[in-house]
């Protein structure tokens, strides 16, 4: 019995198929398989039934599963403990950030990264705020940037700055004229949205995505990519939400674009880090939010406290 073997048995107690747990372990389906019953015939007992359609454990499997995940989660504490103790830059550091962030970001925390820890190796890694929440959880990531409002309560979370929320249309707009706008005049005909929130509690009181909304559009459009929808409005009557950082890197970018400021409360949003508890990389974070309190990006206000 290995740790290997251990996490074998959790990721098909979580996933309840040996095809996906293969894929989350990044081996073969055989290969699994065969281990996890060299690793019932070492126990003498099953720790799995293999039904038609999906795999259950057994009332001795799921006690098993209890001890491992403990076992696991003490192995990942004493790597933990020694990482506190060697050199921080030495160990490569993975920071995770949304769609609507990263672009934005990149080369802000590039130089960040480079002046307190030059000789460390970061990789920033782009995903939705559930997907990266996931892999703070199974230490992929050390850190993902997210909105508390989008936050894990399995995890805990630091506030590094808030950021106001504007609404998107095109030089020349009529709303362009506007000092501010509520959220509940936004014309529905012409609002898009991404499928995912930004963390803004007023999104709630936004239109809703609904294509009978936009059905005598003559030209419409669905997107995944945050940049695509702004591109289009800048040639189009559509409008739609864009945060402080990214509308002050479209100004810098010379985008043909007007941002109108959203009305109180709500047009706020809470940005942090959200971490796992006792993570041993809470020194780098706090040298992080102290170089963001001095150097923000433009159009934030750092709310971090050590």
């Amino acid at each position: 019995m290995n740790f290997r073997d251990l996490e074998y048995v959790l990721a098909i107690a979580k996933h309840g198929q040996f095809s996906q747990a293969a894929v989350a372990c990044n081996v073969s389906q055989p290969a699994l398989s065969n281990q996890v019953k060299k690793l019932e015939q070492e126990l003498g007992a099953e720790l799995f039934l293999r039904l038609p359609n999906e795999v259950r454990p057994t009332l001795c499997g799921a006690r098993i599963i209890g001890i491992a995940e403990r076992i696991l989660n003490d192995a990942q504490n004493i790597r933990d403990t020694a990482t506190q103790f060697r050199d921080p830059e030495a160990v490569p550091f993975n920071v995770g950030m949304t769609p609507t962030l990263a672009p934005y970001l990149t080369r802000y925390f590039s130089e960040l990264f480079s002046t307190l820890f030059p000789s460390m190796r970061v990789t920033m890694v782009e995903d939705l705020p559930q997907n990266m929440l996931s892999m703070v959880e199974d230490h992929t990531l050390d850190l993902a940037l997210v909105a508390k409002a989008n936050t894990s309560a399995t995890l805990d979370f630091t506030s590094i700055w808030s950021e106001p929320l504007f609404l998107a249309v095109r030089e020349g707009h009529p709303l362009c004229t506007l000092p501010s706008i509520a959220p509940e005049d936004v014309p529905a005909h012409d609002f898009i949205r991404l499928p995912h929130s930004f963390g803004y509690d007023l999104e709630n009181r936004l239109p809703k995505a609904d294509p009978a909304h936009r059905i005598g559009k003559r030209f419409d459009l669905s997107a995944l990519r945050f940049e695509t929808i702004c591109r289009h409005i800048c040639h189009s009557d559509d409008c739609t939400i864009v945060s402080a950082l990214a509308a002050e890197q479209f100004k810098r970018d010379n985008w043909s674009l007007c941002f109108v400021p959203f009305e109180a409360p709500g047009h706020l949003r809470d940005l942090g880090a959200a971490t796992r508890s006792n993570c041993p990389r809470r020194p780098l974070l706090d040298r992080i939010g102290a170089y963001i309190n001095e150097k923000p990006p433009v159009g934030v206000t750092p709310t971090f406290v050590a």
